[in-house]
């Protein structure tokens, strides 16, 4: 094997894809065209049996096909009430009226239109899978993070001092920027400061400004949802990621940060500031990154400690009120 083909296995690996299909021709058309991309193909004309194969872990792709005769948008449905993550391409007749709304209604991750051509196919059965190779690698980031957060270490100084924790939440931010510009969802970043926390803590013990370090931890992980992330990065910053949260929401979470920081008790009078910035792809031109995103908001937080701390600051379009919250 040679040329596109043979680039697509090698890049790949040997993938597994399945044809639930019972018109012969299409499915004949469907195996050639992957297994020349470098898929082993199963072919079914039963959606129980696809089913039973998805259900198993035994496709990473399904290929079926809707039309008078068959109810792929039915199966696909189905497919993805059960296995959510396994991607589904629905393949509709020439003649078909608004294929991508009834796609998008039966849950499909992509649709094609025949007659199809070989690399149209081939093009599609790749993406899919590296889309689900994203998704497995933002949730196996996103539950070591979790552990992260939820067993701390002992000594939280040693920990946010290097920068471990800096590059893993880079490498989760990169994945989790990637959906959002698949998925068209807002994001937003924090940067999470405790006032003069060397100057307020130079003569405490190493012990104590561990204690301070954990509670201000405690108090954003206990204050954001589940699906937000929240990790230690300097000496006295936490660094905070909001998916599907556009700026006006980053701000609400912000000022709940600052109230809930100031009522912890290991250090008298304890406050903070914060930056925030924020990425909407329905509005911006398409470009962020994790630079992009630490950089406005460590902007903001230096901005709003400039002004003497205990705020909020936020990068974007700053002479609307809401975009510089002073609080105390």
């Amino acid at each position: 094997m040679s040329g596109p083909s043979a680039q697509g296995e090698k890049e790949l690996g040997r993938r597994t894809a399945l044809v639930v299909e019972p018109s012969v021709p299409l499915a004949g058309a469907l195996r050639r065209y992957l297994e020349g991309a470098g898929f082993e193909v199963t072919v079914t004309p039963h959606a129980e049996e696809a089913m039973k194969r998805a259900l198993a872990g035994a496709v990473e792709v399904v290929f079926t096909s809707s039309s008078a005769t068959f109810d792929g948008e039915g199966l696909c449905a189905l497919l993805k009430r059960r296995a959510p993550a396994l991607p589904v391409v629905l393949v509709y007749p020439p003649d078909e009226e608004d294929p991508s709304e009834r796609a998008a209604k039966a849950g499909a991750d992509a649709h094609l239109m025949g007659p199809l051509k070989r690399a149209t196919v081939a093009s599609t059965a790749r993406t899919m899978v590296r889309l689900k190779d994203l998704v497995q690698t933002v949730e196996r980031l996103e539950a070591d993070l979790k552990k992260h957060v939820a067993e701390p270490p002992k000594d939280l100084q040693k920990a946010s001092g290097s920068t471990a924790d800096h590059d893993f939440f880079k490498k989760f931010l990169l994945m989790e920027v990637k959906r959002s510009r698949r998925y068209r969802y807002p994001v937003s970043f924090l940067v999470v400061a405790i006032d003069h926390f060397a100057a307020r803590t130079q003569e405490a013990s190493q012990a104590k400004r561990a204690e301070v370090l954990t509670e201000a931890l405690g108090a954003i992980t206990r204050a954001i949802r589940d699906i937000d992330q929240a990790v230690p990065f300097t000496e006295d910053r936490f660094l905070v990621f909001l998916p599907h949260t556009p700026r006006e929401g980053a701000l609400v979470v912000a000022a709940r940060l600052h109230e809930k920081i100031s009522r912890c008790a290991s250090l008298e009078n304890m406050t903070a500031s914060v930056g925030v910035a924020s990425f909407d792809p329905a509005a911006a031109d398409g470009s962020v990154s994790f630079g992009r995103l630490m950089k406005e908001a460590t902007e903001a937080l230096r901005r709003a400690q400039l002004a003497g701390g205990d705020r909020i600051d936020a990068a974007g379009e700053r002479k609307s009120k809401r975009d510089r919250v002073s609080i105390g």
